[in-house]
């Protein structure tokens, strides 16, 4: 490899940033710059291991709030019923909720996720609730202390 400051062959070369560009460069032009110093395996151990304690250390309901709610599982036959019972065909639809026929079809066959400004758009023109409360579910813990195992999860069945 070539030195990229002075052009002279370097069998061995360093990182060092010179007036705001960073190079390879051999021992001797490294004196023009300050040498960078990269960790190339990422983050060290000690940092990975602090943010992992960090983490098990936060209650769990403190990343999910309880009132949370999530678009129903079964949002495409609640639709698809709704509109059956109010005697509108998709295209009917589509021009309430000012969308596509297209859209409605996919919507209820599952094949497209609806935004949530098309959700509540739907839940207007449906009288339907399409979110749902998330459960909170507590967290399994080992009775050890250290990681989960599965025989931990199928003592807690």
């Amino acid at each position: 490899m070539n030195c990229e400051l002075c052009g002279k062959p370097a069998g061995r070369t360093k990182k060092v940033l010179v007036e705001g560009s960073t190079l390879q460069v051999c021992e001797r032009c490294a004196k023009h710059g300050e040498e960078v110093f990269s960790s190339k395996g990422g983050a060290k151990k000690e940092d990975i291991l602090a943010r992992i304690n960090k983490r098990r250390d936060q209650p769990y309901s403190s990343t999910r709030q309880e009132s949370e709610k999530e678009l129903a599982l079964d949002y495409p036959e609640k639709i698809s019923n709704a509109r059956i019972e109010r005697g509108m065909t998709q295209e009917e639809l589509a021009k309430t909720v000012m969308e596509k026929k297209s859209v409605i079809a996919k919507v209820e066959h599952g094949d497209l996720y609806p935004s949530d400004e098309l959700t509540k758009k739907l839940e207007s023109a449906l009288e339907i609730d399409l979110f749902e409360v998330i459960a909170e579910v507590a967290p399994i813990k080992s009775n050890e202390g250290g990681a989960i195992t599965i025989g931990d999860l199928l003592k807690g069945q």
